[in-house]
């Protein structure tokens, strides 16, 4: 029998057991970076040097909040750890509380159920999606310790209403934007929470709900105004379309996936499981459970899951960018859900399906014994992924700049060796890579897109980011697996214009001196 203590014990065995896992995916190569990492680390060197909340482009930090990037420039001006090696250790550590955080969230959302909270850790513990946000650079791991904060303190907000449960609320959710603009879910969340808190008296419901949205929204949205769209007319900066029903599916593929493995998915489509599942549901249900669920998810322990859930998960599918988030690699908007899908579908599947006909003990080994099988799946892939991580860097589809075959290439070694002035311009056909291997400013090709019509004379002609006439600037051109950026020019569309002197040509790129009469 699973008690407090034992659980506890346990939870913190799991909870290192975790991070180590991040940490070894990450010890031979570091995390994984992606453009945002690049962005976000070269934001902290800006930041630590005193030059700005700028990218490797010089420009303001717009699509995504500064508190990461701060954070990291903070620990690097305290210690002079590289900021890339600083992220890695955050996040190893973030996960690790994730796991923690999440074992406690268990607990109180399903009181005195210690074997529920056990069992459904280890699901988090072992979810590969989220150890793969968590082996790169990104905020993501940050945010999610601030929604499961967030989740506990509304818990205790519903049970006692207490002024610090309130402003631990408030103190959260502003963290939450300022690491990612979709803390502003937790504004809405939150606003909801209190209000229905305070359902029993409708005029003490609004003020505290209005009084919420006001304390937690104020900060970010002074910073969306007086910084992001002063600079750049923009108030959350620039994001891809939405496509609702696209979104929803890869939604629903993406759910299925941290259950059940790829193969099975391509004999049962998504669809067809959550189909089934919703069958079972309704043919074993009636309205005097439907009333008792209904009853439940107003409690204080569920409350706050069940809103946020239906928040996030409409945010999911009406707001964010569908091109960059349907493929089923990119789990790391949607990975946020699962403790509390965890808990809510246990909830559900208590009140609306009925007891097992058989013995309680009975059922609890079956039960016990089908989930011990179905857990040597997820181990499996994450052992296969730190292993494969050990190996070649990060294997995840986040990371596109720290692999192994990439550092070894002969551009890299090349780019290291380099000797660039501090006043010389450098271009890049991809500019997080140049920046990440180089570690100084990089600027942007011109764009061209023949399909618009566009003249590429007339492009080149009138693009103002070259370099002075009399100064050289050197030419950084990814090929292989870095060369996707299809608007920006070739070096032989762009030499019929400028004068390029080839100085290294290699398998993986090739280095030119750039010359504009």
């Amino acid at each position: 029998m699973i008690d407090k203590k034992l659980f506890r014990f346990v939870l913190v065995l799991v909870s290192v057991a975790g991070a180590v896992a991040v940490y070894l995916a990450t010890s031979a190569y570091g995390p994984g970076l992606s453009t945002d990492g690049a962005r976000y680390l070269s934001t902290a060197e800006s930041i630590a040097a005193g030059q700005g909340i700028i990218d490797y482009l010089g420009l303001p930090l717009t699509n995504w909040p500064p508190l990461y990037p701060t954070f990291l420039a903070a620990i690097n001006v305290i210690s002079s750890i590289d900021v890339f090696v600083i992220g890695q250790f955050i996040n190893v550590l973030a996960f690790g509380f994730i796991i923690w955080l999440s074992g406690i969230f268990f607990e109180r959302s399903l009181p005195g159920n210690y074997a529920f909270a056990l069992l459904a850790t280890l699901v988090v513990a072992t979810s590969l999606p989220f150890i793969e946000v968590s082996a790169n650079i990104a905020s993501d791991g940050l945010f999610m310790v601030c929604v499961l904060l967030f989740l506990l303190a509304a818990q205790d907000y519903g049970r006692t209403r207490a002024l610090r449960s309130w402003w631990a609320m408030v103190a959260v959710t502003i963290a939450a934007c300022f690491l990612r603009y979709a803390g502003f879910t937790l504004i809405i969340s939150g606003t909801l929470i209190v209000f229905l808190v305070w359902r029993d008296s409708w005029k003490k419901a609004i003020l505290e709900a209005v009084k919420f949205g006001f304390a937690s929204g104020l900060p970010i949205a002074a910073w969306a105004i007086f910084f992001n769209y002063r600079l750049t007319g923009s108030i959350l900066g620039a994001h891809l379309p939405a496509n609702p029903w696209g979104n929803f599916v890869a939604a629903i593929e993406k759910w299925a996936g941290w259950f059940l493995p790829e193969s099975a998915l391509q004999i049962v489509p998504p669809f067809a499981v959550a189909a089934i599942l919703l069958l079972i549901v309704a043919l074993h249900s009636n309205r005097r459970r439907w009333s008792a669920w209904l009853k439940r998810m107003q409690s204080p322990e569920l409350l706050p899951s069940a809103i946020f859930y239906l928040v996030y998960g409409a945010t999911l599918i009406f707001a964010i960018s569908y091109p960059e988030h349907h493929v089923p690699g990119s789990q790391r908007l949607h990975v946020v859900l699962l403790p509390m899908f965890l808990v809510l579908a246990t909830a559900t599947a208590q009140e609306l399906l009925p007891p097992l006909p058989i013995k309680s003990r009975m059922a609890r080994n079956i039960l016990l014994a089908v989930f011990a099988l179905w857990l040597l799946f997820p181990v499996y892939r994450v052992q296969a992924y730190v292993r494969a991580s050990i190996e070649s860097g990060d294997v995840s589809y986040y990371n596109l700049y720290n692999t192994r075959t990439l550092r070894e290439s002969d551009i890299v070694a090349e780019i290291r060796s380099m000797r660039v002035d501090g006043g010389e311009m450098t271009f890049s056909n991809n500019e997080a890579a140049a920046w990440f291997y180089l570690r100084r400013p990089i600027h942007r090709l011109p764009r061209y897109d023949a399909e618009l019509g566009q003249d590429l004379e007339t492009i080149v002609n009138e693009f103002d980011g070259w370099p002075p006439a009399d100064e050289l600037a050197t030419l950084i051109w990814f090929e292989r697996d870095l060369d996707y950026k299809e608007l920006v020019p070739t070096p032989d569309m762009l030499a019929e214009f400028i004068r390029l002197t080839s100085i290294f040509v290699g398998r993986y790129g090739n280095i030119y001196l750039m010359d504009v009469d």
